[in-house]
C-alpha cells in the first residue's frame, strides 16, 4: 500500500498552495494567540491546573518519576502521565524565568506545528503530491478544535506529536524492515503510549491494520509468508510500546495506592473506573454519540463538511479506501472511555485529525480527478477554511477573551498570610488544582466522593510536613454551605487557633495557628 512515486518538480501550482498554507500558519497563530495572557481557567480549568500545579512544583528541581502533584495531601505523587510534557516547561521556566502560564502555552502550541511535520510525512508515504498536500495541511492547521486546544496548558499535542511520529515511522519500517527504522518507530510508539496511552489507541490500531495487509497482501500473491518477520514487527512495533504503557500505568497505579484519596483515582479505583469508562447503556444512547460527534464536528468547522467530503469521495472514487479507513478508525477510542469523550472536549484532540485526514482525502481527490473537479475542490477548500473560521470565532473567542479572574482575591489573600511551603485545606472545590495552583501551595482538596465534613476537621489538620497554614472554603456548593463559626469550633476542637478572614461572596479563608505575617516574595 505503500504509494512510492517520483516528486515533480516545484511549480507555480506549488507557490500557490504554499501561500495559502502560509497564510493558514498566519491566521493559527493568531487566533491561538488571543488572550495569551489570561488565567488557564478558560475552559475545563480543573485539567488545565492540575497539569500547572504539577509543572509549578518541579520548576528548578531535577526531574523524576513519581512527580508530585500536590493536590489530595501528602504523600503527594499521584501521577497520571508520564511527565514529559511538564518536563520540558518546567525546564524553559527554570532558564529562562518566563511566565509559567504562557509557557505552558508556548510548549502545547509548539508541539502542534510540530506534528505538521509526521503528517506531511504521512501524506508523502501515502502518495499525494506537493501542491495537494499543502492545501490538504491547511485543513488541520485552521481547524477550531486543533488551534483552541493547543494554546491551553495541556499534553494534548505533545501525546498527538509522538502518536503521529510513531505512525509514520512504524508504516515505513514496515514497508522496509531496517535496524535503525525499527529502533526509531519503537522508541516513538514507547514514547507515545507513555506521555498519554488513550491517544496512542487511536493509532496502534492504524498500524495494526496496515501489518495484516501486507501480510495478506503477500499470502495472496503466493509471496514468502515471513512469519517470522511479521512476529518480530508486530511485537516490535505494537507489543512494545503497549506494554510500556501498561507498565507506566501499574507504577503510577501503585504511587497513588500511597494516598489514603489517590488509591480511588488509580486505573482501576472505583472512582477513575467509572469515571473513566462509562456504562454500556451509556454506549447505547444517542446522545451519548450525538455530544462526541459535536465535539470532533469543531475540527471540521461543521458537520455538512463530512458530509460533502463522503459525497466528493463517492463520485471520484479516488481516495476511497484511507476515506473509509479514516471514518471506521474514529469511533474506536471513544467506544472504549466513553465517559471521557463524551465530557470532555478535549479528547477529542486525540481522534478529531483523522475526521479532518477524511476530508483532506476528499479534497485530494478531486484536485488529482483533474478538470473541472479541480475548481470544485478549490471551492471546496474555501468553504471550509470559511466555516473554520467561522466557527472559531463563533465558539472559541468567546472563551479565550473571557479572563477568569474569580481565584484572584482569595489566592492573593492565602499568598500573603501563609508561607510559601505551608499547605492549605480546601473544602468545597472538589479535588481541582485550581486553588491550590493559583495559591502556588500544596493542597488538600476535599473530593465530594469523600464527603467533606467538619467532623473530620481533626484529620485534615494532621499534616506536619508542611504544616497547614489555611483552611480555604468556598461558601457555594453543591453539597454543604458551611457556617463560619462552624467552621472556627471546628479547627478549635482539633486544638488550633483560628482567625476568619472574609474574601468575597465565594470564599472564606481561615488562618490556622498563625498571626498574619507579611506577603511572600510569590
Amino acid at each position: 500500500m505503500n504509494y512510492r512515486f517520483a516528486e515533480k518538480p516545484w511549480t507555480r501550482r506549488c507557490t500557490v498552495a504554499a501561500l495559502i498554507f502560509a497564510a493558514c500558519m498566519v491566521y493559527a497563530l493568531w487566533a491561538a494567540s488571543i488572550g495569551w495572557h489570561n488565567t488557564i481557567l478558560d475552559f475545563i480549568g480543573f485539567r488545565q491546573a492540575q497539569t500547572a500545579l504539577t509543572t509549578y512544583f518541579m520548576i528548578g528541581r531535577p526531574p523524576q518519576l513519581a512527580y508530585e502533584t500536590p493536590v489530595v495531601g501528602p504523600p503527594w505523587s499521584i501521577p497520571f502521565e508520564f511527565p514529559l510534557y511538564e518536563w520540558i516547561v518546567a525546564a524553559i521556566v527554570t532558564l529562562f524565568h518566563t511566565g509559567l502560564d504562557e509557557t505552558g502555552r508556548f510548549v502545547n502550541l509548539s508541539f502542534f506545528l510540530l506534528s505538521l511535520i509526521p503528517a506531511y510525512r504521512i501524506l508523502i508515504w501515502i502518495g499525494i503530491e506537493r501542491e495537494h498536500r499543502f492545501l490538504a495541511m491547511c485543513l488541520y492547521v485552521v481547524s477550531p478544535l486543533y488551534v483552541f486546544w493547543s494554546r491551553t496548558f495541556l499534553i494534548e499535542s505533545t501525546a498527538l506529536f509522538f502518536s503521529l511520529s510513531y505512525l509514520v515511522a512504524a508504516l515505513v519500517s514496515v514497508d522496509g524492515p531496517r535496524t535503525g527504522r525499527l529502533v526509531l518507530a519503537t522508541s516513538l510508539g514507547v514514547v507515545a503510549a507513555l506521555v498519554k496511552i488513550t491517544t496512542f489507541f487511536v493509532f496502534l490500531p492504524l498500524v495494526a491494520l496496515y501489518l495484516g495487509y501486507v501480510h495478506w497482501h503477500a499470502y495472496r500473491h503466493q509471496a514468502p509468508p515471513h512469519m517470522g518477520r511479521n512476529a518480530a514487527l508486530s511485537l516490535l512495533l505494537l507489543v512494545v510500546p503497549f506494554t510500556a504503557g501498561l507498565l507506566w500505568t501499574q507504577f503510577a497505579d501503585s504511587q497513588k495506592a500511597l494516598n489514603p484519596i489517590g488509591r480511588r483515582l488509580a486505573s482501576k479505583g472505583d472512582v477513575m473506573r467509572e469515571w473513566n469508562y462509562g456504562s454500556f447503556e451509556q454506549r447505547l444512547r444517542p446522545q451519548t454519540w450525538g455530544t462526541i460527534g459535536y465535539h470532533a464536528e469543531r475540527s471540521i468547522g461543521h458537520a455538512a463538511v463530512l458530509a460533502l467530503a463522503a459525497v466528493a469521495t463517492a463520485i471520484t472514487r479516488r481516495r476511497r479506501q484511507l476515506f473509509s479507513v479514516c471514518l471506521l478508525a474514529w469511533p474506536i477510542v471513544p467506544l472504549l472511555i466513553t465517559n471521557l469523550y463524551e465530557y470532555h472536549e478535549y479528547y477529542a484532540y486525540a481522534n478529531a485529525i483523522l475526521l479532518v485526514a477524511a476530508v483532506a482525502l476528499a479534497l485530494v481527490g478531486l484536485l488529482e480527478h483533474g478538470g473541472v473537479y479541480r475548481k470544485i475542490a478549490y471551492g471546496g477548500l474555501a468553504l471550509c477554511l470559511a466555516l473554520a473560521v467561522w466557527r472559531y470565532q463563533d465558539y472559541y473567542v468567546p472563551i479565550q477573551t473571557t479572563n477568569h479572574r474569580e481565584l484572584e482575591a482569595v489566592c492573593r489573600s492565602v499568598q500573603d498570610l501563609t508561607r510559601p511551603d505551608d499547605a492549605i485545606v480546601v473544602i468545597g472545590c472538589d479535588w481541582s488544582s485550581e486553588v491550590p495552583y493559583y495559591c502556588r501551595r500544596r493542597a488538600l482538596c476535599l473530593p465530594w466522593w469523600e464527603d467533606p465534613s467538619l467532623n473530620k476537621m481533626p484529620d485534615y489538620l494532621a499534616l506536619k510536613a508542611p504544616r497547614v497554614g489555611a483552611v480555604v472554603i468556598r461558601n457555594e456548593n453543591e453539597w454543604e454551605r458551611f457556617e463560619p463559626a462552624e467552621v472556627q469550633n471546628a479547627i478549635r476542637s482539633a486544638g488550633h487557633a483560628v482567625r476568619h478572614v472574609p474574601i468575597d461572596e465565594l470564599f472564606d479563608v481561615y488562618l490556622v495557628d498563625e498571626e498574619p505575617i507579611r506577603p511572600s516574595a510569590e
